[in-house]
């Protein structure tokens, strides 16, 4: 079962649920396999992340809504660079930049991330990772980042509850299981 977003919120959007831009909502557009990660979840992750928040470099990587790398700015994160392949995806996350006058804070990559160029990610404190759903990708994402993330820096995956991942290379800080989705914090070790 995949989680897709609920009809009411593609009409409604998704709100931010911390810091500056608390209780504001994303419009967010209707797309097969588009799903914000939901309130309950982003809590929980952004309590873990607090304490690395204040003027981090964020990357939110198969960016989609846009609400992790919205809610990091709205918590004190410096600077998000939102990469997302789909150009109508983009298009709406650019225009919810603008909304909340981000754009000297963030900008939009249109861009597949396995062609993005290595530059971008290694500057990052925290990397968001939220891989399609049923496609093996957030192996591959793993695989692929895990020489190009810094050791210090923080790696967010959202993945399938169903699907296990090979975890080596990284050690797990934090991990939540919530409905379909499996939450993890990792850290590389090697």
């Amino acid at each position: 079962m995949k989680r897709e977003m609920d009809k009411r919120k593609a009409q409604t959007g998704v709100r931010i649920i911390g810091g500056t831009f608390k209780r504001s909502k994303i419009q967010v557009l209707d797309r097969e396999g588009l799903r914000p990660t939901p309130d309950r979840v982003r809590e929980t992750l952004f309590n873990w992340l607090m304490p690395a928040l204040p003027g981090a470099i964020v990357i939110d990587c198969f960016a989609g809504s846009g609400v992790l790398g919205l809610e990091a700015l709205s918590r004190g994160a410096s600077k998000c660079t939102f990469i997302e392949k789909d150009g109508a995806v983009a298009d709406q996350l650019q225009k919810n930049l603008d909304r909340f006058q981000l754009t000297s804070q963030a900008e939009v990559t249109r861009a597949d991330v396995f062609q993005v160029v290595e530059e971008i990610l290694q500057g990052a404190d925290i990397i968001f990772a939220d891989p399609p759903f049923h496609h093996g990708m957030s192996q591959h994402f793993l695989t692929w980042i895990h020489d190009k993330v810094q050791p210090d820096s923080r790696l967010v995956i959202e993945h399938e509850r169903d699907r296990d991942l090979d975890l080596r290379g990284f050690e797990v800080i934090r991990e939540l299981k919530a409905g379909i989705d499996w939450l993890r914090l990792l850290r590389r070790t090697s």
